[in-house]
């Protein structure tokens, strides 16, 4: 009895080290651009169908990862070339797309919370702390005033949460994977972050078999939850 409890410990601390080890640690660093675009505010109004929901009430949170290369992917070669994490291609994996508060029971997007505050241009030194984990001005000042000005105080909670919520994740090393699919993709994550469970975890993907986005629900107390309920 005693050798197969000690046989069934080694194996869980044998699982444990080979989740760490093939998990893709968050970058403190990375490239910057050798200087931030001058204009990079958003204005959901100059935006088609984009609408505003000031009324919805926030009930849990979801983080966006977005896998970069799929993005860059999809992007025409000028539109690539514009975007500096697709010149950087070997530098951004999985990157915030953002955090999204979210109504209890949608009939459709437009039921959520949606661009309840302007806001002015982000500073950049602001801009650049959070760079390495969404690399892109645009995307951090709209996902800002789209999403987390209906739920946060200043854009400085909202990308600290992002973050926060960011390095809590064993991010698995998906460039290794070969013939990856969406069972394989939340299979390892579920495996390199043992506090994570499937139904608190969407899997996007886009075909044949190429990972879009990782979704991952929170509740208003910053803790994992189930996304369907």
């Amino acid at each position: 009895m005693e050798r197969q409890l000690l046989a069934v410990i080694c194996f869980l601390a044998l699982m444990t080290i080979w989740s760490r080890v093939n998990a893709a640690a968050i970058p403190n660093s990375c490239p910057l651009p050798p200087q931030l675009k001058a204009k990079y505010d958003f204005n959901w109004k100059l935006k088609n169908g984009e609408k505003q929901n000031l009324i919805a009430k926030v009930a849990y949170l979801k983080l966006v990862l977005s896998w970069s290369p799929t993005y860059c992917e999809s992007l025409s070669s000028a539109n690539r070339n514009k975007q500096f994490q697709c010149r950087n291609s070997d530098s951004f994996g999985l990157i915030v797309h953002g955090l999204w508060p979210q109504a209890a029971k949608p009939a459709s997007i437009d039921d959520h919370p949606r661009n309840c505050q302007d806001d002015k241009q982000l500073n950049a030194t602001l801009v650049k702390r959070f760079y390495c984990m969404m690399p892109d001005e645009y995307l951090m000042q709209a996902e800002w005033e789209k999403h987390g000005s209906c739920h946060y105080a200043t854009a400085n909670d909202y990308l600290t949460t992002i973050e926060n919520f960011y390095r809590s994740l064993n991010i698995p090393n998906i460039r290794s994977m070969k013939n990856s699919t969406q069972a394989k993709i939340r299979s390892a994550f579920l495996q390199s972050n043992p506090k994570l469970f499937s139904s608190a975890i969407q899997i996007s993907m886009n075909p044949p078999n190429r990972l879009k986005e990782v979704k991952i629900c929170y509740d208003l107390k910053n803790q994992l939850k189930n996304c369907n309920s």
